[in-house]
């Protein structure tokens, strides 16, 4: 299907294998005509044929008729496959725990570090070090206190986990 239909009458057997990883192809029946509300994602999914999918047989059993019609109801980036798409394209922004604990942690450590450098430049200029000295010191002491590494390993670490993922054939969208 190259866009979403809305099934009008008779019924087809589609395969959505695409979509939802399901492997049994589908019966999606006619929409009925009690029906004032449309709503996809609700229990009119089982009378719309998504973008992306396989027809494989259709139906019609009336006499004077002989076609299945259908209305389209979404196109490109609209349908069901459009939005995984833009979902792949475009992923949502990464709000795992552990990472932001990782920046408050990272955030905490500079106001340590900042609050030590304060204290040693002080004293540092009351015993009247060199100031290239002192330029040393409080860049040593800074990078001491805020591992340099830190995002580094947060990132290998992500990269592991996929790696992990994928050995049992799990695919990310966002890591």
């Amino acid at each position: 299907m190259p866009c979403d239909i809305i099934l009008l009458n008779g019924s087809c057997i589609v395969n959505e294998s695409i979509l939802t990883g399901e492997s049994i192809p589908i019966i999606k029946n006619e929409l009925p005509n009690n029906k004032n509300i449309y709503d996809v994602n609700g229990e009119n999914k089982s009378h719309t044929l998504f973008a992306g999918t396989y027809c494989l047989e259709t139906r019609y059993y009336q006499k004077d008729k002989y076609r299945v019609l259908g209305i389209v109801s979404e196109v490109g980036f609209s349908t069901i496959k459009g939005q995984l798409v833009r979902t792949i394209l475009f992923p949502k922004e990464c709000n795992f725990e552990f990472y932001r604990d990782c920046l408050k942690f990272i955030g905490f450590m500079f106001i340590f570090g900042m609050m030590g450098f304060s204290v040693s430049l002080y004293m540092m200029i009351e015993q009247k070090i060199d100031n290239v000295m002192i330029i040393k010191r409080s860049l040593d002491l800074i990078t001491i206190t805020v591992p340099p590494a830190l995002p580094t390993c947060m990132s290998i670490g992500i990269i592991i986990a996929i790696n992990t993922l994928k050995k049992y054939s799990i695919f990310c969208i966002s890591p």
